[in-house]
């Protein structure tokens, strides 16, 4: 046996994979079907990954790993990425037979493993027969590739194009969900190089070995990336169903501004400003007026810039979340999303320079 510095990498990634896989699949708290398929990826992986790992290390070397626990994990994982993607984003409606065409290629390869795993208990088999075997394996290693990047070419398509419409107060900011696509492209390109190296019998181990140190690497980020935004979607969803039984008319002073009366309309009863989206520009054609207008009289009436008085009535209902007890137990992340702020980083500089403290300063102050 051997061991290295990468195929132990590749081993703890195993590990957790399987850890936290199986945590996620069987918890009660994660019984949506977005992180079912997360679940069901992270464990492909992981099991993809332990292949690799026993024939490195030598303890499966050869035949030894086809007649044993090889299964064609290269055409199961495109098909959980691609309905990972679409059950994140709300967007799975296909009916149960199409979904199973999905995995056609799956079964078909794994019968032809199934068969040379039975065919060899009966009669261990010979070279020949191995090398029919190699074939079609070889062949199942291609298609799987030009699979997976088709289907992460959809899963990217279909984020694009969901994106577009979603110029509301949307629950989700997908980049991080393309940053993931990215990640997993780049690891079949470099599939790709390792595939051509290995059919034409060069040299081809260092770039496996990198392969499987970058899945290990999309393991630990999907682990951890993918729950901690599920969970704050779901926090986020909370928040809003409790945000939207609790609107409070606003009541309007007769001698304002027309065009900031029907600003406060559309920003404060509407909760418009709830929209990361939100823009100077936006809002003047909603209101059907001249972008300069619109900014000349808010100065004037409000005696502040737009970005500003959006910006605090962001803080503000940061603020009754945080002074909520109902709140405590939603991430900080969630309550500035839900509030309108964009990222992490915008809600804490904002909400400190409107309020002088930050928003866990601000929570640990007003929840004694």
């Amino acid at each position: 046996m051997k061991f290295t510095l990468i195929n132990s990498l590749i081993l703890a990634g195993v590990i957790q994979g399987f850890i936290f896989g199986i945590i996620y699949l069987f918890s009660p708290k994660y019984k949506n079907r977005s992180s079912q398929y997360l679940a069901l990826l992270i464990l492909s992986f992981s099991y993809n990954n332990l292949q690799f790992y026993l024939a490195d290390v030598g303890l499966l070397a050869g035949t030894k790993m086809y007649q044993t626990l090889y299964i064609p994990m290269g055409t199961l994982i495109p098909v959980f990425i691609y309905f990972y993607v679409l059950e994140f984003t709300g967007s799975l409606g296909f009916k149960k037979w199409k979904r199973f065409l999905f995995y056609i290629p799956f079964i078909v390869f794994f019968g032809n493993v199934l068969l040379y795993k039975i065919w060899n208990i009966i009669s261990p088999v010979g070279v020949q027969l191995y090398e029919k075997f190699k074939f079609v394996n070889n062949i199942q290693s291609v298609f799987s590739l030009f699979y997976t990047l088709v289907l992460i070419g959809l899963s990217y398509i279909h984020i694009n194009k969901i994106e577009k419409p979603q110029a509301t107060h949307s629950l989700d900011n997908l980049r991080w969900l393309k940053k993931t696509l990215l990640l997993l492209f780049v690891l079949s390109l470099l599939w790709s190089i390792a595939l051509v190296k290995y059919l034409t019998d060069t040299a081809y181990s260092t770039y496996f070995n990198i392969l499987w140190a970058g899945l290990s690497f999309a393991i630990y980020w999907l682990v951890h990336l993918g729950i901690y935004k599920y969970g704050v979607r779901e926090d986020r969803k909370k928040i809003r169903n409790y945000v939207t039984q609790k609107k409070t008319p606003l009541v309007t002073e007769h001698h304002k501004n027309e065009h900031i009366a029907r600003l406060e309309q559309f920003l404060r009863v509407e909760k418009n400003f709830l929209d990361q989206n939100l823009t100077l520009t936006s809002v003047a054609k909603e209101l059907g007026i001249s972008k300069g207008h619109l900014s000349r009289v808010i100065n004037t009436e409000l005696q502040t810039s737009f970005s500003d008085y959006v910006n605090t009535l962001r803080v503000q209902e940061a603020q009754n979340h945080l002074s909520n007890p109902e709140f405590s137990k939603y991430t900080l992340v969630a309550i500035g999303l839900e509030a309108g702020f964009n990222s992490k980083s915008t809600f804490n500089n904002t909400f400190k320079k409107i309020t002088g403290s930050t928003p866990s300063q601000y929570k640990q102050k007003h929840s004694k």
